[in-house]
C-alpha cells in the first residue's frame, strides 16, 4: 500500500459523503496523513469566473451552512489534522484544482445513485474526477436498497 500525507475529501454534506469523510479519517489516521476538506459552491457564487476560495459573504445562508457542517467535521475527526475549504466554480474542476494546491495523494468521495438520464444530461462528479485526476481516488459507493435490486427467485422446493 501507498504512503499517503495528504487525503482529499471533495463533500457536498450529503450522508454519503459523510460516511466517505469517515472513511477518509480512517485512512488518514492508519498512514499519519492529514484531510483535506473541499465543498464547492455553485459558479453563480463566482461573479468574477474564478475558482478559488477567496473571502466568500459569511451573511449568505450556505456559507454558514459550510462553516457549520465543518465545525460538526472538525468534531468528529477529533485530533486529526484537517483543514477545510470552500471554492467556488464547476465540481469536477474546482476539487482538481484543489487537489493540485493541496499536493493531495489521493481523494475519498462518495458516489451517488443517479438515474441514466440524469448522468447523460449532468454527467458525474466521481466520474470526472476519475478520468482527469492526478492521484488515485477512492469512491465509497452507496448499497442500492434491496427493494432495488433484481433477484432471481430461489426454488426452495427441490
Amino acid at each position: 500500500m501507498s504512503s499517503y500525507d495528504v487525503i482529499l475529501h471533495p463533500t457536498d454534506f450529503s450522508e454519503d459523503s459523510d460516511l466517505a469523510f469517515q472513511l477518509a479519517c480512517s485512512i488518514a489516521r492508519d498512514q499519519f496523513a492529514s484531510v483535506v476538506v473541499v465543498h464547492v459552491l455553485p459558479p453563480e457564487f463566482c461573479p468574477d469566473g474564478q475558482s478559488n476560495d477567496v473571502a466568500l459573504d459569511t451573511d449568505l445562508p450556505m456559507v454558514r451552512d459550510c462553516h457549520d457542517n465543518f465545525c460538526r467535521m472538525k468534531a468528529q475527526a477529533g485530533d486529526l489534522p484537517i483543514s477545510f475549504r470552500i471554492v467556488r466554480g464547476y465540481s469536477v474542476g474546482a476539487i482538481l484544482n484543489v487537489a493540485h494546491e493541496e499536493n493531495a495523494d489521493l481523494m475519498v468521495i462518495a458516489s451517488h445513485q443517479h438515474t441514466r438520464f440524469h448522468l447523460q444530461v449532468h454527467g458525474s462528479v466521481a466520474e470526472g474526477l476519475l478520468r482527469q485526476s492526478h492521484c488515485p481516488l477512492m469512491v465509497l459507493r452507496h448499497p442500492v436498497p434491496n427493494i432495488a435490486r433484481r433477484t432471481l427467485p430461489i426454488d426452495t422446493t427441490k
